[in-house]
């Protein structure tokens, strides 16, 4: 094939072969073909030109072109969320002294669960001592002698 042809192809000529451009290594290439080389590398990976953004558009924060209105109205929204909002938090404002109560039953419950726990632990531990007694199978896997 005639080597005109060949570049038409984005293919060099290198010696007996003809090579793709993409996969040419510059150091086997002769000083003259580099400017070709050159020329066909911009041809084939031009340059990155950032896209415009169009008229009565914006870029919003996280990278998204969006339209002005759009923007206006998620900016509403995002208004009115944050006063239905800040209006709860007024509302169980005024219901804290309700939740203090509240509270304050909880504790109580816990505490009496807390004892209840404790008695039944120290229960345990006089009726497991009880059962022991003089045998020798329901002694103290320990090991240890306790003093009477």
């Amino acid at each position: 094939m005639n080597a005109r042809e060949e570049i038409e192809r984005h293919r060099v000529p290198c010696g007996p072969m003809t090579v793709s451009v993409g996969a040419v290594c510059r150091r086997r290439l002769k000083d003259s073909f580099d400017s070709l080389l050159d020329r066909l590398t911009e041809e084939i990976h031009p340059e990155f030109v950032s896209p415009e953004i169009p008229q009565g558009h914006t870029i919003t924060e996280d990278g998204k072109i969006l339209h002005k209105d759009t923007v206006a109205l998620n900016k509403k929204a995002d208004d009115a969320r944050k006063k239905g909002k800040e209006k709860a938090k007024k509302e169980r404002e005024k219901n804290a002294p309700h939740s203090e109560e509240i509270l304050q039953a909880k504790r109580e419950r816990l505490i009496q669960e807390g004892r209840m726990k404790t008695e039944v632990k120290t229960g345990l531990k006089q009726y497991e001592e009880k059962l022991q007694g003089n045998s020798k199978m329901l002694q103290d896997i320990t090991g240890k002698i306790k003093p009477r």
